[in-house]
């Protein structure tokens, strides 16, 4: 078994995001169990599925046939000496009137290959309601009778959301590894000077830009990322966009030569989304969609 000999660990969430690991204490047959959980949950991510390398623009459908991957991922030098010597970490207490900052639990092991350390670690998000707190009354099937434990402690689901294996990252959901791992760095997301310069460029036109570029989140941020790395607005005037729009059933607004960004959330997503190849009309129904993310199928 893939983690037959590890312990639990919780990442605890700083302030200072730094990362802090502390051990979870366990008997013998609930470290046995959760290793198993880990162990399939990690097989379940990757089995009979094809790898797609991660670019930060596609989205595998979560109970498809794809996973994404980073390779050569730079695995936190705190993870890997938790899991060398968890021994050497604090042991997990909790406190009966406050939920614990936990990041995510994980196992982990570790070998050597030809004098290399080499490590494995599943990964799974921590959410507020995996903490058991005294605060409620939990009722518990004994026989044919509930019995109230007022006892706390942490819940474990069936999945994980990482797998660190042979040097790669392996993830499903971009959505629940951002939340685990910092991935700016493999991907491209536009900075507010960015933006501003999405803003002031030639084709395009928006009122009150200077707001949107700080209060634009990550999605929108990935797209004019991508838009002005892709030199549309380069390569085609905003008559030719709009023409090309009104193509395939999107109606873009084109003011004094420029592409009109709106205001309203949905339409500025739709827009986004057709500048960055997202948008289209369906063969047969003629029905405009968008997707929610992209690949290129060759």
């Amino acid at each position: 078994m893939m983690f037959s000999d590890s312990v639990l660990f919780a990442w605890m969430d700083t302030k200072d995001k730094s990362i802090q690991i502390k051990r979870v204490v366990e008997d013998r047959d609930t470290q046995k169990a959760i290793n198993h959980l880990f162990c399939d949950a990690s097989s379940q991510m990757v089995a009979n599925k094809i790898p797609v390398e991660f670019d930060g623009k596609y989205t595998p459908d979560p109970d498809g046939a794809e996973y994404l991957f980073i390779g050569g991922f730079s695995f936190p030098e705190e993870i890997s000496s938790a899991i060398q010597n968890p021994q050497a970490l604090e042991a997990l207490a909790l406190e009966s009137d406050e939920i614990p900052k936990i990041k995510a639990l994980f196992v982990g092991t570790h070998s050597k290959v030809n004098g290399v350390n080499t490590y494995t670690a599943a990964f799974q998000k921590f959410k507020s309601d995996q903490y058991i707190s005294a605060k409620k009354i939990h009722l518990f099937l004994s026989g044919d009778t509930f019995v109230a434990d007022k006892r706390i402690g942490l819940t474990v689901g069936k999945h994980i959301d990482c797998l660190f294996f042979d040097g790669k990252l392996q993830f499903t959901s971009f959505f629940f590894a951002r939340q685990i791992f910092d991935l700016s760095d493999y991907y491209r997301e536009a900075t507010n000077s960015d933006i501003v310069s999405f803003i002031e460029n030639e084709a395009i036109a928006m009122d009150d830009g200077e707001a949107f570029s700080t209060a634009a989140n990550s999605w929108e941020r990935r797209k004019i990322a991508s838009i002005m790395d892709s030199g549309i607005l380069k390569d085609y005037t905003a008559t030719k966009i709009k023409s090309i729009a009104k193509q395939t059933g999107i109606e873009l607004s084109v003011k004094d030569k420029k592409i009109v960004i709106p205001a309203d959330k949905k339409e500025r997503r739709i827009v986004l989304g057709f500048l960055d190849e997202e948008v289209y009309k369906g063969a047969f129904s003629q029905t405009i969609y968008q997707t929610n993310s992209k690949r290129k199928a060759k």
